[in-house]
């Protein structure tokens, strides 16, 4: 052949070299991601989700809400080892809220108030208890100051109207295990979609017996009504780690909430917590025991 004749190789176009370039570059960002998965965490992993559901209150907007829970995970992500961001999803149906805890993709985090409905996600979905209100919960059974029921039993005798909370209310779940403790369930049970609801209810004479949470007996006893009696105490609002929340990562989250009754008491104040205390398993198990759910 003749030297002559051989034609030098054309230099690939603008467009050519420009694909093969970003060949390159694809090939050299797929081995870094294939030798990240078997070295140090990936950054997404460091997002961490916290549930919330304030059970059956009158709030229900979610920018309040948030803003509210924002100073807790400002915090424990301060406080953790791994620093993880914390991001806040505020859930106001709890039927709703049971469903996310419940699903494939569970958050790292769930606080509530809606106890029972807590207790069945220690139960059934494996969740790890971690902190909880000190104070233990009670219900109150209400009257207005010139009832003539005095007992819980004259209120079955008398099959008075009893109005509650939603049914999936913790103040409900507690109330009708102790009027079954009591024998007392010849009554008339109704529902009011939120606590606030059921004080005025049994003010405006629709219901002889009103189910409430500590703090509106409260206002109700100052206000002048008074109070019939009171459930047995349970478990508080609490706060559960997921299922898959290494053990040691549970027990420093555990030991940043009790801290924070010395260290950051403002944080759980803001959310009417007054005081931590160490979550356990058998604590929602014996609440379960209690409501027979």
């Amino acid at each position: 052949m003749n030297p002559r004749s051989i034609r030098p190789l054309a230099s690939p176009s603008l467009p050519a070299r420009r694909r093969l370039l970003a060949g390159i570059a694809a090939a050299v960002a797929g081995f870094g991601a294939a030798a990240e998965g078997t070295g140090a965490r990936k950054p997404a992993d460091r997002n961490w989700r916290l549930l919330i559901n304030e059970a059956f209150t009158g709030e229900s907007n979610l920018f309040v809400l948030t803003a509210r829970y924002r100073p807790l995970a400002d915090h424990l992500s301060s406080q953790l080892r791994a620093k993880p961001t914390i991001g806040i999803e505020p859930v106001v149906n709890v039927q709703r809220f049971m469903e996310l805890a419940q699903s494939e993709s569970k958050p790292e985090l769930v606080f509530g108030k809606s106890v029972n409905q807590l207790a069945k996600l220690v139960r059934d979905s494996g969740y790890q208890p971690v902190a909880r209100r000190a104070d233990p919960y009670k219900a109150a059974f209400i009257v207005a100051k010139a009832s003539p029921i005095r007992t819980l039993a004259d209120a079955s005798r008398l099959k008075a109207k009893i109005i509650m909370p939603d049914e999936m209310a913790a103040t409900t779940a507690v109330a009708r295990a102790e009027l079954r403790r009591q024998n007392a369930q010849q009554v008339q049970v109704v529902h009011t979609r939120y606590q606030e609801a059921v004080a005025q209810q049994v003010a405006n004479g629709f219901a002889e017996v009103g189910v409430v949470n500590p703090t509106i007996a409260r206002k109700w006893t100052e206000d002048g009504g008074r109070v019939l009696g009171e459930t047995q105490p349970v478990v508080n609002w609490s706060v559960l780690a997921a299922p898959s929340l290494p053990e040691a990562e549970v027990a420093q989250l555990r030991a940043i909430f009790l801290a924070m009754n010395t260290q950051a008491a403002s944080v759980g104040g803001s959310l009417g917590v007054k005081q931590w205390a160490s979550a356990e398993r058998q604590d929602y198990l014996a609440l379960l025991d209690y409501t027979k759910e």
